[in-house]
């Protein structure tokens, strides 16, 4: 059953976006009295589309929201197609924000003028991830930013490293005993983090923190730990 996002409701009627409407329309070929699932408010509700398909009516709560954790990733700036992955599977996976970030080693630029054409895009990626894995929120991916830009949150902040000295194992940092219900994970592109920015997150508070013995692809960080973060939340 297909979800969509609602930004209004009045009493049991919700009213569906415009942009939704085509796809519900011509995509998804649903008609009127078929069931969707409609979130607005952070609640999803089972509904009967009506007539206009403009509206769908309330038949019943579907899901509540049981997010325990924000998860915030610092994500560094890569091609489209891996910037795409990073951003569906991190959304399926439970990221709660999303900053892309330009590193050192970052091979991929965007140009000012057409940043905000590729922040459109991704948080469409979002928001269509969103509805496919049924949460009940949507991540919003931030404006790109420099390392120096950078900040930590009230809670657990992780850098992703590839040093083998001076580190802590990623179940040291994220386990049962040590639960947090906020954190924030930074990771470099192809190469890691350059040394002058690890030691400038970890002056600011940032843990170093290893992955394991192999070095995963830029795009495998963000499933990995948040894999992890979902089996300590149980």
């Amino acid at each position: 059953m297909q979800q969509y996002f609602s930004n209004k409701k009045d009493g049991n009627i919700l009213f569906i976006n415009d942009y939704d409407i085509h796809h519900i329309k011509n995509v998804m070929k649903i008609k009127p009295n078929d069931d969707l699932i409609i979130t607005y408010n952070e609640i999803s509700y089972l509904c009967s589309l009506n007539n206009d398909y403009k509206t769908a009516t309330i038949k019943s709560i579907y899901k509540e929201n049981t997010e325990s954790t924000y998860v915030l990733a610092y994500i560094p700036v890569l091609q489209e197609e891996k910037m795409s992955f990073i951003i569906e599977k991190g959304t399926e996976m439970g990221v709660s924000e999303f900053i892309p970030v330009n590193f050192t080693h970052s091979k991929f630029k965007i140009p000012k003028e057409k940043e905000n054409k590729k922040l459109e895009r991704w948080n469409k990626i979002a928001k269509e991830a969103s509805e496919q894995s049924r949460r009940l929120i949507i991540p919003k991916v931030k404006n790109i930013i420099n390392i120096e830009d950078i900040k930590l949150i009230d809670g657990v902040n992780i850098m992703c490293s590839l040093d083998k000295e001076n580190v802590k194992s990623i179940k040291e940092v994220l386990n049962t005993e040590n639960y947090y219900d906020r954190i924030s994970l930074v990771f470099g592109p192809e190469g890691g983090i350059d040394k002058k920015e690890e030691k400038y997150l970890s002056e600011l508070g940032f843990i170093k923190t290893s992955l394991g013995k192999n070095v995963l692809r830029t795009e495998t960080v963000i499933i990995n730990v948040c894999s992890i973060i979902n089996y300590v939340n149980g």
